[in-house]
């Protein structure tokens, strides 16, 4: 008996049902696909290539392992947890930078990757839809950076990432304990992960009561303080301090608010429409349901607000990223009918490879006109920074040669230079980490955050 042929609504049915049974699976294979593409090319292109904030972290995780101690022998506003991961790294390589370079960038892909699976989980999660958490998934993709500079080693922002998304996941599977640790460990990497650890303290209070928020609450500290501890232990709670808290208040820049919007549109192109259609995505879902979808307009709206809090790439905005994403998935579950759902997803596929096009091909006459414009706008980060010292090699060299440095700000870059400046601290020292102010520590804090 000859098969009768499928009608194109059928079509569509059978091979959402396919994508529906095979999502995760597919996710998964989409990410790892990219991010080996992204990484095969940035070695093909730049073999070995590390940035200066990458050599920052793996060049301090080795030089843990010498003895330096951080935040005293180096310099840095990021917290902790960075140096912890790198430092086990250093060990693994024993002294072989080459070799650290490539765990580095390993560590890096592998937690890209959790975190797009986890974005499309949690999607899954708040939907029951699969087809909507692989969109979603797919959507964090319209920020290009994720998939192509993992090559150039490790950074604090994919473990904020991946943490961040897991703290939502287990918040909205009501395992309130585990969100505050993630979302704590989340903070650990990257400071501008503690909104989502109070996001997740709210949410535990929405669905749980007191109880629930107060384990969320628990499962933070018990973190916190395992992060924390130790420092104040070896007697570095000041340096720890003035670097990761007061070192990330001081660099905050000065800006236009053209010049920053503009500059999130230079940073992603077209991946910037992601933006609308995650926000509508958060409307459509809000407006249905508000008591089970406000944390992602809430999330989100606080995240979009970032950017004029720090800005200084697309990497940025990864948090931000995270809750459009699952706009998207949003979006994609409300559409009534596969057609829809579709073209949802389409447009979704179309923006990650505009993002892609713009990031990565020569520079067109669109994107510099939109450059001239954002430049045009733009005014001065800092309003003066002190000179660099002298004799300071770069931090591609420090790393290579495994170099020791004599001074403690090798880095040099713009947030801590300004710093210097703020608090008089001469570039050119050799410890860091020594209180600048003349008050006492537990005075000058509490007489800053008094009124008056």
């Amino acid at each position: 008996m000859a098969k009768v042929p499928l009608s194109m609504d059928e079509s569509r049915s059978e091979w959402r049902g396919w994508i529906e049974r095979r999502w995760f699976a597919l996710l998964v294979g989409v990410a790892i696909a990219l991010l080996a593409w992204g990484t095969w090319e940035g070695f093909r292109v730049a073999p070995y290539y590390v940035s200066d904030d990458s050599a920052l972290f793996q060049h301090a995780g080795w030089y843990i392992t010498q003895g330096a101690t951080p935040y005293v022998d180096f310099w840095d506003l990021k917290p902790p947890l960075i140096y912890g991961v790198t430092t086990v790294l250093a060990l693994l390589a024993g002294g072989d930078m080459h070799l650290l370079h490539l765990l580095s960038v390993a560590v890096a892909v592998a937690t890209v990757v959790a975190g797009v699976a986890l974005v499309g989980l949690l999607t899954y999660r708040v939907t029951d839809d699969g087809f909507a958490g692989f969109v979603a998934g797919v959507a964090t993709f319209a920020l290009p950076s994720l998939y192509t500079y993992p090559f150039a080693g490790i950074r604090p922002k994919y473990f904020a990432f991946a943490l961040g998304a897991a703290a939502l996941l287990l918040a909205v599977s009501d395992r309130p304990a585990w969100s505050g640790a993630a979302a704590a460990a989340a903070a650990g990497f990257w400071q501008l992960g503690a909104p989502i650890a109070l996001l997740v303290v709210a949410m535990g209070y929405q669905r749980g009561g007191r109880r629930a928020a107060g384990r969320t609450v628990l499962g933070g500290l018990l973190v916190a303080a395992a992060v924390v501890l130790p420092f104040v232990a070896a007697g570095l709670a000041i340096p720890l301090f003035l670097e990761t808290v007061l070192g990330s208040i001081y660099g905050v820049e000065n800006y236009s608010v053209a010049g920053r919007l503009l500059g999130v549109v230079v940073e992603l192109g077209y991946g910037a429409l992601l933006v609308p259609l995650g926000a509508y995505g958060w409307a459509r879902a809000i407006l249905d349901d508000p008591e089970r979808y406000w944390w992602v307009g809430a999330g989100g709206a606080v995240y979009a607000l970032q950017v004029f809090l720090e800005f200084q790439g697309a990497i940025e905005l990864v948090l931000l990223v995270v809750f459009l994403a699952v706009g998207a998935g949003l979006l994609v579950a409300r559409a009534r009918t596969p057609p829809r759902q579709a073209v949802v997803a389409g447009v979704v596929v179309l923006i990650v490879a505009g993002s892609l096009v713009w990031a990565v091909a020569p520079v067109t006459s669109a994107r510099d006109r939109m450059t001239e414009l954002q430049e045009s706008q733009t005014v001065s980060s800092y309003e003066t920074l002190p000179p660099e010292p002298d004799g300071v090699p770069s931090m591609r060299t420090i790393y290579w040669e495994k170099r020791q440095p004599e001074i403690c700000h090798y880095r040099l870059g713009h947030k801590q230079r300004w710093y210097a400046h703020k608090t008089g601290e001469p570039l050119d020292k050799p410890k860091c980490g020594q209180w600048p102010f003349d008050d006492p520590p537990a005075e000058w804090v509490v007489d800053r955050m008094l009124p008056g």
